[in-house]
């Protein structure tokens, strides 16, 4: 899983901040959060100001739950690279997480310029579209959010990342349960052990993770990877 390429990224220097913050990622995959907190500390002091490093920052206490603590690396993200659309969407879920609705919609807000300004010139970037239609979800625009998630189905219908985007907003902004398990069931049955991790504990989901669906979908997807031994 690059554990390997990374170690030894890191054993030839030390002082590689991008190194040791793939190492950060790939240990909190396996399950050691206390030592992929201490790697992270550490490329954020090497590079505070490098994109990767503070997204792969905010993508650590994310995925550790540390809600509170990945809002200002989102952020970072967000100010270093003004093209960054989906740093600026996992704000609208941090923010909705915590129920900072005004936040939200200022991340929103963001979220939107940035989508719009990438689909004029690629109107059929898939993630672009997952992005987009969730902060049009929480700007109130339901309407036109659904015709981007048509439009894009239409035209990416395997893009799996994109499908998990658009099962958020129908779960956390639009509330039609229903719908995000329908969007969310092949893309479960298809993901890797982090994916699948992931999605046990996305706040967007929150509203239908008891749901016996989604709970079906997830140990399905877990027992087929136990069958093959991942």
């Amino acid at each position: 899983g690059g554990m390997a390429a990374a170690e030894r990224a890191v054993a030839l220097d030390p002082d590689l901040a991008d190194g040791r913050a793939v190492r950060a990622l790939l240990l909190s995959q396996r399950g050691e959060g206390d030592e992929a907190k201490r790697e992270i500390e550490i490329a954020l002091r090497l590079e505070p100001d490098s994109h990767s490093v503070q997204r792969a920052a905010a993508r650590l206490y994310f995925v550790l739950q540390d809600i509170a603590e990945a809002i200002p690396h989102f952020a970072k993200a967000v100010a270093l690279e003004e093209q960054d659309f989906a740093c600026a969407g996992m704000l609208v879920t941090c923010y909705t997480a915590i129920g900072d609705h005004e936040a939200a919609r200022q991340a929103a807000q963001v979220t939107l310029a940035r989508t719009e300004k990438i689909l004029a010139n690629d109107r059929n970037n898939g993630d672009a579209l997952g992005h987009g239609s969730d902060a049009l979800a929480v700007l109130g625009q339901s309407e036109r959010a659904k015709a981007w998630m048509n439009r894009a189905l239409l035209i990416d219908p395997d893009n799996m990342n994109m499908r998990y985007n658009f099962a958020c907003c129908l779960a956390v902004h639009l509330k039609d349960t229903d719908a995000a398990i329908e969007m969310l069931a092949p893309v479960i049955a298809r993901s890797s052990r982090s994916n699948i991790n992931s999605a046990k504990i996305d706040p967007d989901f929150d509203t239908i993770r008891d749901d016996p669906r989604f709970v079906a979908m997830i140990a399905d997807a877990e027992a087929a990877l136990a069958a093959i031994g991942e």
